[in-house]
Order: structure tokens, then sequence, then C-alpha cells
């Protein structure tokens, strides 16, 4: 039986690099980005080893330790991070960590501890050559991708989170807008201050206002009590406003206010309030053709493009669809308990030509409706909805060529480096074949 290893880190990407590394040592991985669910999860299931990261949002890795200890005083724990000071290390080994590695970890060495603590019977032990496992940096690891106009977006986004600048982040629906306007709280100032959202577009205008600014008791007819707005309850932190394009002229003029003055008052109130947070705002909508139409304020927009960035639509992404698909695949198989390997060819080729104009959204979308109803070891074209379905097969050897050709020297060296130098894990994290990536290694003249 193989012995199922826990991995609690809150950086999803490191979880799933580590989980496919000891998969491929005959080991069980489990993991969560939750430490406070790891209790319920040592409860269900018949965890060996619990490797766990030192600093997590809600609770750090010390406290994890010893809450786990205070029921199962013999688990063994592993503990990772970034953060390896001498007093770390002595805190991680007094409250029960029994080996403490410093991110990025050099799994070969880990893997050598971990056969020791499990039993030589049931530990899996097979080497499939790899040596290392790079663990990818944090911020831009929550945004998977290997191409070149979105990396330089994500570039734009971090240098701009520093600074107090409104940002307008624009693109299609499904882009990733909230997961990029996170991005940007997660690496300013802020960081440690709220972020909250709310979408413009999923609240009646006549309660929109009230939702921004709040209002006082007897305001209006439902103000049966005070109530503080988002721009009050954000305090230092960032408000993320989704679909800014849908908020009326009227809501439009007071935001204005508010950007340009930094204050506001409630519904209902005459008392002035400062406006300490920053905005982020984002939207679907072309809104130079709106401030044509006369639906959206032109002062409004310069004031919120202080910086804009416009998020690439997955069709021209082409090269980050099968990373992506694999990624919620594995998020999926652990919300759902299911071990489905991956896709097979003819479903990824699919994948691969579908323009996907839902975007993200769409492909996370049908991933999990096909992990719900798959029940083999591997997803076929049968899961798949009818519209995936009608491609010609005869232009297959094309197009594929086509796609190879689209990755660079560039997306080579990175899936290189996330998947530590192993060439059968980097091509299949390409979602190409082991031939065709020594074949561009070699073109490209890249040493590994």
């Amino acid at each position: 039986m193989k012995p199922k290893i826990l991995i609690v880190d809150d950086e999803t990407q490191l979880c799933i690099s580590l989980s496919k590394l000891l998969k491929a040592r005959g080991y069980n991985p489990l993991f969560t980005t939750d430490p406070e669910k790891v209790m319920g999860i040592l409860t269900l299931e018949n965890i060996a080893l619990v490797i766990t990261d030192l600093k997590m949002p809600g609770m750090s890795g010390i406290e994890l330790i010893r809450l786990i200890r205070t029921e199962y005083s013999e688990l063994p724990i592993i503990m990772v991070s970034g953060y390896a000071s001498v007093d770390n290390v002595v805190k991680a080994m007094r409250f029960g960590a029994v080996n403490f590695f410093e991110k990025p970890v050099r799994f070969s060495e880990m893997s050598v501890e971990i056969e020791r603590l499990l039993p030589a019977e049931i530990s899996g032990g097979a080497n499939d050559g790899i040596l290392s496992e790079t663990i990818p940096p944090d911020g831009s690891s929550d945004i998977l991708t290997f191409n070149p106009v979105m990396r330089e977006k994500l570039s734009l986004l971090k240098k701009a989170a520093p600074t107090d600048a409104p940002v307008l982040i624009t693109g299609e629906s499904g882009t990733g807008k909230e997961l990029a306007a996170s991005l940007i709280h997660s690496e300013s100032t802020r960081s440690d201050q709220p972020f909250m959202k709310l979408n413009c577009a999923a609240i009646p205008e006549t309660l929109l206002e009230s939702e921004l600014f709040g209002h006082e008791k007897g305001a209006f007819t439902d103000a049966v009590e005070a109530r503080s707005g988002k721009f009050e309850a954000v305090g230092k932190g960032t408000l993320f406003l989704d679909e800014i394009g849908e908020m009326s002229l009227k809501t439009q003029a007071k935001l204005l206010r508010v950007l340009q003055e930094r204050e506001f008052e409630r519904i209902g109130s005459h008392n002035t309030r400062k406006m300490e947070g920053r905005i982020v705002a984002a939207t679907n909508r072309k809104l130079k053709e709106r401030i044509q139409e006369g639906l959206f304020r032109e002062d409004l927009f310069y004031r919120l493009s202080v910086i804009q960035v416009e998020l690439p639509a997955l069709r021209s992404r082409k090269e980050d669809v099968l990373p992506l698909a694999r990624l919620f695949l594995s998020d999926f198989n652990q919300k759902y308990g299911k071990t489905i390997g991956g896709f097979d060819q003819e479903t990824e080729l699919l994948f691969l030509k579908h323009d996907w104009p839902g975007n993200i959204r769409e492909l996370k979308n049908t991933i999990e409706r096909m992990v719900i109803f798959c029940d083999e070891d591997e997803i076929t074209t049968g899961l798949l909805p009818e519209q995936y379905k009608g491609y010609d097969s005869q232009d297959d050897g094309v197009f594929l060529k086509s796609a190879s050709d689209s990755i660079t020297k560039e997306i080579i060296l990175d899936a290189l480096e996330r998947t530590g130098g192993n060439r059968s894990k980097a091509a299949d994290l390409l979602g190409i074949t082991r031939r065709t990536l020594y074949n561009k290694v070699k073109k490209l003249g890249i040493e590994v």
C-alpha cells in the first residue's frame, strides 16, 4: 500500500510540483492550501507523513505542528520554508518537526529523509531520474503562464503593485482579471490589509451606492440601522471594482470625487470620511466606445487608468492551455477525491484547437465537468461537450507542428526549471512529445 503524504502550503503550484515528484517516487500525495483543514484530513485519511510550510496565512507552520502533536504525537512532520533562520529551525524542532528544508527544496535530499522516515516495506523508492525540483517563487506562482505576452503583463502588474496608483485591468470575460487584481494586492505594501471585491454588474443600481458609500439609519426605507460601505470597510487595503463599465453615470460621478478628493459621505450623512484604500478596477467592456456612446465618463476613465493592463485571451495563449488544464485537473482531483492521471492525446489536441471564447473560466468549468463524470484513470473525448468535437482530424499534423513552432527557448527553459531539469516532465507540461522537446532543445542550442 502506498503511504499517504500530506503537503500543506499556501502556494498551489508548489503543492502540485511536490505532489508530482512524490507520486513518481511511489507515494500517494495529498495537499491542501488551508492549514485549518489539516486536522480534518488527518481524521479521514491514514497519513504517514506531513510536509508543511512555515509561513502561511491564518495559521503558521509552528502553530500547525503544535496542533497536530496534541492528537498525533508520533506522526513525522517535515517543515519547509524560505525563512530558514536558526531561530525558525530551532522552533520547528522544539515543537516536533523531524527535519527542516530551505526553499527552493532539493528534492533529492528530501526524498532520502522521507525514505528514512517511512517503513521500507511500504515506501515507493522508485527513482525515475528526477534529481531535484525547483519550487516556483512567491507571487506569480498563482498565475501559471508560459506565454511571453502574459509574462509581460504580469511584469507590469508587479511594477504597479508597490505604488498607490489606480489600476485598470481590461480583457475579455474569464481572462483572470480578478486573479490579476489579487496579485497586485499581494505584491503591494497593503498585502496585510483587506482585499475586498465588488461586482458592479451584479448589484442593482439602487443598492450599489449603498454598498460603496454605506448609509446612516433612516437614510432610506430599508435602512433600519447604520452600515459602513466598501470604501470604509476596506480601510488601508485594496478595493477591487469588477465590471466597472456597468456603473451608472450618477455613481461614476461620485466615484470620481472619491478618487480625486480621497473622501466621501455615507448616504444620509453630512460627515466627511477619508478614503484610505486603493482602488483597482476591471472591465470586459471597451470603455472608449462606452465614452463615445455617452455611457462612461471620460474623466473617470483617465483617473482609473493611470496604469492600464489588458490581459490576453486564452486563444492567443495556446502554450498555456494544457498546463492550465493539468493544474485544474489536479485541483478537481483533490476536490472530488479522484485520482485521474491525465488526458488522452485526442482530448489534448481538441483543447488546443478550441478557441475558448469563455477563456480560462470556460477551461476550468470544462475540466470540472469532465472530472465529475470521469470514472476511468484518463479523461477521453467521450466526456467532452459537443462544441469541442467538431474539428477535422486531417489537419492534426499541421496543427501540432504550428503549436510546436510557437514554443520558444524561454518557454522551454521555464518548463525545465519548473520540473527540476527533467525533460520528460517538461515535455508533459508543454503538451509535446519527448522527441519533439529533444529536437527543439537541440535546434535552439539549449544546454541542460
